[in-house]
């Protein structure tokens, strides 16, 4: 026991100054990963918002390529139509989210859609879209002349946003 007589330890100053740097290190590190962690859930969630975005429209786009006639209840806010099975189906934006109405049932296409837009171009290249969609209304068979769709999703989530996506459809089993 005499051999640690002689020895000193750490003075009260000296650990309170080491907690002391020990804690400013600790918060930094703190707020460097909680950084990145907001990070990572935004990248996250711009990820889902895009591919949300994308496979819906490539679903809309698949199944309106085909669509048979366009009903004369379309406008720029909403599409009609009758696939390729002979059933009605319209397409719209109702509390963001995208809907899909076929046969009475509306069923999600996707979720925090801010807005659905459609661009009519007949085969005389008029385009038909917000600016002049009434004045076609107004024609009894508007909707037989169109060729090309042009659709617009928008989307938007918490902090994360707006994305809008856009895709022309050619209308092919059209008569």
């Amino acid at each position: 026991m005499g051999h640690f007589k002689n020895e000193r330890g750490f003075t009260l100053v000296e650990l309170m100054l080491s907690t002391l740097l020990l804690s400013i290190l600790s918060l930094a590190l703190w707020d460097i990963f909680s950084q990145c962690s907001m990070f990572w859930k935004r990248a996250g969630d711009k990820v889902d918002l895009y591919d949300g975005l994308r496979i819906s429209l490539g679903r809309m786009c698949r199944e309106i390529r085909y669509a048979g006639s366009i009903s004369t209840s379309s406008d720029v806010g909403s599409f009609t139509f009758v696939n390729a099975d002979g059933n009605t189906v319209r397409y719209y934006c109702n509390l963001n989210e995208l809907l899909r109405r076929e046969k009475g049932v509306s069923s999600p296409v996707a979720s925090d859609i801010v807005s659905v837009s459609f661009v009519y171009t007949t085969k005389a290249g008029l385009v038909i879209d917000q600016s002049n969609i009434a004045g076609q209304k107004l024609l009894p068979n508007w909707t037989d002349s169109v060729e090309l769709l042009t659709i617009s999703l928008a989307a938007k989530k918490e902090d994360v946003g707006p994305f809008v996506l856009s895709q022309k459809v050619r209308l092919r089993a059209l008569p």
